[in-house]
């Protein structure tokens, strides 16, 4: 697996989980970039894309790697830059010809073509976001700083933790007349309000799509909407706290994640340094708090599970650690394995294939 950290040189790491155990190796530097915090996969080519900190533009980038299973090297095929200040956050099209980036200190979504060679092409299109809420240090401004794809390719939410919204856009699509979007277009289609001060973060996505799942960094809590794709707009149908009862420490949320199986969703306290299991109801995507299990280390910048759903990986930044927990395909509960590596300042982490 790869792994995103937010170390300025040499900053994309590889090590392998192992499929058993839960057991993970030691870590190496197998990309050159800087600050290369969090990375997506090409659907079907051996690339890995990076927003990173670039020294020669003004404005975020992002980077693309050719990955060597052999070598286990990430070999650069690309740089564009991204249009706006602090890339944040990127996700690939499920049809591979566009990759959509946002920036938190800029507080846009930028759209940038790929070739069918899946290289970065120059950017198509930049959406400046507006608006504010009321915290008065963290929300004077947008900053955009999530995004969720829907399989259909058709639409991208992004959660944008300054303006306290997650809104829908349209993306263009291949088989879509010209006339109805251009190509060049990011169509701005509705947006779902948070509570004031909620933040929203990341995004999932259920697998049946009918429910998109939000993150709220700065209330610690999680958000259930329900998605209507032939519209393209979200409705609040819960919000509950990621915490337990009684807890009244400092804590803000980051990662959130649903089981392949649709049965359970996990969501990151950085603070509490937990990771909160949900149920999923069946009928109506509602959630209810399961537990919190501890993450083995401090602020827990991610947690991502691997492509089978045993297990669960969580990399908790300030310790410089990766953590493994095997996953109760019943119960969804989290069992650590006593597995766990060391690697600097962890961000994210992908499984690329092979």
């Amino acid at each position: 697996m790869l792994i995103g950290t937010s170390v300025r040189e040499n900053g994309i790491y590889a090590c392998t989980l192992n499929s058993d155990t839960g057991e993970l190796s030691e870590t190496k530097p197998v990309g050159d970039a800087p600050r290369p915090s969090f990375l997506a996969l090409h659907p079907t080519r051996p690339i890995v894309y990076a927003v990173t900190t670039e020294a020669e533009t003004p404005s975020g980038g992002v980077r693309a790697f050719r990955f060597s299973a052999d070598s286990e090297q990430l070999l650069p095929i690309g740089l564009q830059p991204t249009g706006d200040h602090g890339a944040t956050h990127l996700a690939v099209t499920p049809d591979a010809t566009s990759l959509i980036v946002v920036h938190y200190s800029g507080g846009s979504t930028t759209r940038l073509p790929l070739s069918t060679e899946g290289t970065i092409e120059p950017r198509a299109a930049l959406v400046a976001h507006q608006g504010s809420s009321l915290h008065a240090s963290r929300q004077s401004e947008p900053h955009a700083h999530g995004i969720a794809i829907d399989s259909s390719g058709q639409f991208a939410c992004v959660a944008d933790l300054g303006t306290d919204e997650v809104i829908v856009y349209r993306l263009p699509r291949n088989d879509l007349p010209d006339n109805d979007l251009p190509s060049s277009d990011l169509k701005r289609l509705s947006a779902w309000k948070a509570q004031p001060g909620a933040g929203p973060r990341h995004l999932a996505f259920h697998p049946n799509e009918k429910w998109l799942y939000s993150i709220n960094e700065l209330d610690s809590t999680m958000s259930v909407l329900e998605f209507n794709g032939p519209e393209g707009k979200l409705t609040e149908l819960q919000t509950l706290s990621t915490l337990p009862d009684g807890f009244e420490g400092e804590n803000s949320t980051a990662e959130v994640v649903v089981h392949p199986n649709g049965k359970f969703l996990y969501g990151s306290n950085r603070g509490h340094d937990s990771t909160a299991l949900f149920a999923i109801a069946s009928e109506t995507g509602r959630l209810t708090l399961v537990e919190t299990t501890p993450t083995g280390g401090q602020h827990p910048r991610f947690i991502g599970l691997d492509p089978t759903g045993q297990f669960l990986i969580v990399a908790n930044r300030d310790s410089n650690n990766l953590v493994s927990f095997r996953v109760d395909a019943q119960t969804g509960r989290l069992d650590p394995t006593g597995y766990e590596t060391i690697v600097p300042k962890p961000v994210c982490v992908v499984f690329p294939r092979r």
